[in-house]
C-alpha cells in the first residue's frame, strides 16, 4: 500500500518538473564540444554543466526543501577561541644600569613568567645598598637588583637588610632576624616597617659601633628613597609601634639621607656586575669621587695584574661617572677599580669585580 504522505508527494512532484526538459544527451554533446575548443586554454578550477546543470539545481533546491522541513540546523560544537591565547608573549632578560644614569630609582624594567602560572610578572631594576670596608671606615656600595615591580620598594629594602648581596664582599650590619614587614609612602613620609625576629632593635647591638649603626640606618634610608624617587624622611616601626630609637641611634621625627661624601665609598664598579659573563671587549662603567677625577684600573688573574690603565670622572671631587673599555683573551679575571693616592700612605678606596670573559 502507497504511504507517500502529502509532503513527499509534493517533493517528488517537484523533482519530475524539475528534470522533466533534461536532455542529457545533448547535453553531452555539448560538453564535448565546449572541452575540444577549450583545450588550448588554461585550466581553471571549476565544473561546466550543461544539460546536468538542472540536476544540480534541482538537487539544491531539493535540500533546502528538506532543510526547511527539519528546521534550523545549529552546530553546538563548533571550535572555541581564546581571547588572550594568541598573544600571551612573555619577554625577558634584565636591566642594566648605565653609570650615566641618574644614581636612583628604577632603570629599565623586563618581564619574567611567574612560577606556577607562567603569566609574565613585570620587573624592574633597582637600587640596593650594602656596606662594605674602605680605609675611611665603613661606607655605602650599591647594586642593582631585578625586583618585581609591585612593591618594589619593600622588596629593595627587605634585600639590603638581609643582606643577599651579589658581591661577597658587601654585607649588612643588620642584627641577624631583622625582617622588613612593609616600606610605605603617605605625602611627604616614608614608612619602614620592620619585625625584630626576636633580638631587640631598640638597642645597639654588642660589637657594633656607632658609625656601623648610623650606616645601617642609612642604607635603609638610600634603599627605600631610591625605590620610592623621594628624599623624604624615613620613619620607623618595629613590631608594629613607632620607634624613637634604633640600634641605639635616635630616629624621632623620621631620618634624613646622609651627604654622599661621609656615606658613600669613593668608587663604585658598577657594570660589569659581581659575577658577569662578558665577551672583549667589554665597557666597564661606575661613579667615582677621586682627587683630580682620576680613576685606575687593574685586570688581575691568580692575583697577578695582567692589564692596566686608568681613566677620568666626568667631575672631580663628587660622585660622577667614569667609563672605559678593555679587551682581553678568555678566561677568569678580578677587575679593580679604585681611586689614586694623593695622600702617599696606600689610602685608595676600590671595588672588586670576579668576572668571566668568554671566548
Amino acid at each position: 500500500m502507497d504511504q507517500t504522505t502529502p509532503h513527499e508527494e509534493w517533493v517528488r512532484d517537484l523533482l519530475e518538473d524539475a528534470v522533466s526538459d533534461a536532455a542529457p544527451e545533448h547535453g553531452l554533446d555539448a560538453i564535448r564540444a565546449r572541452t575540444a575548443s577549450s583545450s588550448s586554454r588554461p585550466r581553471r578550477r571549476g565544473w561546466l554543466w550543461g544539460a546536468g546543470s538542472a540536476v544540480v539545481a534541482t538537487a539544491a533546491t531539493v535540500a533546502a526543501v528538506v532543510t526547511l522541513g527539519n528546521g534550523p540546523s545549529t552546530n553546538e560544537s563548533g571550535p572555541a577561541f581564546s581571547s588572550g591565547a594568541a598573544s600571551n608573549h612573555q619577554g625577558s632578560g634584565s636591566a642594566q644600569s648605565a653609570a650615566g644614569s641618574t644614581r636612583s630609582g628604577a632603570t629599565a624594567g623586563s618581564a619574567q613568567p611567574s612560577q606556577g602560572t607562567g603569566t609574565p610578572v613585570a620587573t624592574t631594576a633597582e637600587t640596593v645598598y650594602y656596606v662594605g670596608q674602605t680605609p675611611h671606615g665603613p661606607r655605602l656600595y650599591r647594586e642593582t637588583h631585578d625586583v618585581a615591580s609591585t612593591d618594589t620598594a619593600t622588596i629593595a629594602v627587605r634585600g639590603a637588610v638581609t643582606g643577599k648581596a651579589q658581591d661577597p664582599d658587601y654585607t649588612s650590619p643588620w642584627p641577624s632576624g631583622t625582617q622588613v614587614d612593609q616600606v610605605s609612602a603617605s605625602g611627604s613620609a616614608i614608612t619602614v616597617a620592620l619585625r625584630s625576629g626576636g633580638t631587640s632593635l631598640t638597642d645597639r647591638p654588642a660589637g657594633m659601633s656607632s658609625d656601623e649603626a648610623s650606616l645601617a640606618i642609612q642604607q635603609v634610608v638610600y634603599t627605600a628613597q631610591d625605590a620610592l624617587s623621594s628624599k623624604a624622611p624615613v620613619s620607623f616601626t618595629v613590631d608594629g609601634q613607632p620607634a624613637t630609637r634604633l640600634l641605639g641611634m635616635d630616629v624621632s621625627g623620621g631620618v634624613d639621607r646622609a651627604p654622599d661624601t661621609s656615606t658613600e665609598a669613593l668608587v663604585w664598579a658598577l657594570s660589569p656586575a659581581e659575577g658577569a659573563q662578558v665577551h672583549s671587549p667589554f665597557t666597564v662603567t661606575g661613579l667615582a669621587n677621586a682627587f683630580e677625577a682620576n680613576v685606575v684600573w687593574e685586570l688581575k688573574q691568580g692575583g697577578q695584574v695582567v692589564q692596566q690603565g686608568h681613566t677620568t670622572a666626568q667631575q672631580a671631587f663628587l660622585m660622577s661617572p667614569y667609563s672605559f673599555n678593555v679587551d682581553a683573551p678568555p678566561g677568569d679575571y678580578t677587575l679593580v677599580v679604585h681611586d689614586s693616592d694623593a695622600s702617599g700612605q696606600g689610602h685608595v678606596t676600590e671595588d672588586t669585580k670576579d668576572i668571566t670573559v668568554l671566548p
